[in-house]
């Protein structure tokens, strides 16, 4: 098989434009904008021997600068791999810190050859220095999606986690880089694959994912669970109009007028998908996305999605 990158850049009013991206394809990667730039982590690629392997590549795009998305030379791609950070895939990622400046790296792939890495990495960009955060942490886990909120806080649920895999949820502070683990009542099923929403008051929504490991049994995407930050209390939001597919290792973003817009990802019966929703969390009713210029593809699972201003920009596998 021939992987390549591309990025793909979504207009909210869902124009697509392509460009061809130079590193190898992945997947199950993770991202983070700070400031102007668009931080890429990590991921699984295959190797020349046709085996999956879990890669430290780790770069930048420049969004500060002009680029054309049809010259593949234009596009301000910076590699920061020589700083030497974790191998890590199915990993999460979300900035935090005193000044927003630090990247996160949370949870990742279990396996042998890996499971001696640090449950946090964090990344500093202001001196481009990695640092391993060891005390606290819970147990390793992988397919979980991080959610920021009030000052410096961020908020995992669940996973795939090993030995067993359980629906716990601990904040993780930023500032003070300690762990707490919260009892939070009426908590949903063990989930992985899912993507987690802060939303405006600071709840967050938990959108789809699967509650086995084996694919077999998906969170329905009519009723999201909303774990409130301030009351850890957790709620059922029922869902209206035309549902989407259940799925895992999808993308999703907000936009700053309260749409979920959610692309892609994986189900067992269907496969890999290329469609595109929206959840206007004003009303809480679903829509399927009108794009206005269609294109064959993509289907992609296990991609990252940013919204940087009015662009949903998505790193994908080509294969």
């Amino acid at each position: 098989m021939y992987f390549s990158f591309y990025i793909s850049t979504f207009l909210l009013n869902f124009i697509f434009t392509f460009a061809a991206f130079i590193p190898n394809g992945r997947w199950f990667h993770s991202s983070v904008l700070i400031d102007k730039k668009l931080y890429f982590m990590g991921g699984n690629k295959f190797t020349n021997n046709s085996g999956e392997g879990v890669t430290n590549e780790f770069f930048y795009l420049d969004i500060s600068k002009p680029f054309s998305t049809t010259d593949n030379v234009s596009i301000p791609w910076i590699d920061l791999t020589y700083t030497g950070g974790p191998f890590k895939g199915e990993a999460t990622a979300c900035s935090g810190g005193k000044n927003n400046d630090m990247i996160f790296i949370l949870g990742g792939y279990y396996n042998s050859n890996y499971n001696n890495n640090s449950f946090v990495n964090q990344f500093d960009t202001s001196i481009q220095q990695w640092f391993n955060i060891e005390s606290g942490a819970p147990i390793y886990k992988q397919d979980i999606s991080c959610a920021k909120f009030s000052s410096g806080l961020i908020a995992i649920f669940s996973g795939l986690s090993y030995p067993s895999p359980i629906n716990d949820l601990w904040i993780f502070d930023t500032l003070t880089l300690s762990w707490s683990l919260i009892n939070a009542a009426n908590a949903p099923l063990q989930l992985h694959g899912y993507c987690a929403i802060t939303l405006p008051d600071e709840t967050i929504l938990y959108i789809g994912g699967a509650n086995s490991n084996d694919l077999s049994s998906y969170s329905p995407m009519d009723i999201l669970p909303l774990y409130n930050t301030k009351s850890h209390m957790w709620t059922n939001m029922s869902i209206s109009g035309q549902i989407p597919t259940i799925r895992a290792f999808f993308s999703a973003i907000l936009t700053p007028d309260r749409r979920i817009i959610i692309f892609g990802g994986c189900t067992k019966n269907d496969g890999i998908l290329g469609d595109l929703w929206i959840l206007d969390t004003v009303v809480f009713q679903w829509s399927i996305g009108k794009i206005l210029n269609p294109i064959e593809g993509p289907i992609l699972c296990g991609h990252t999605a940013t919204l940087v201003k009015i662009y949903m920009i998505i790193l994908l596998v080509h294969l």
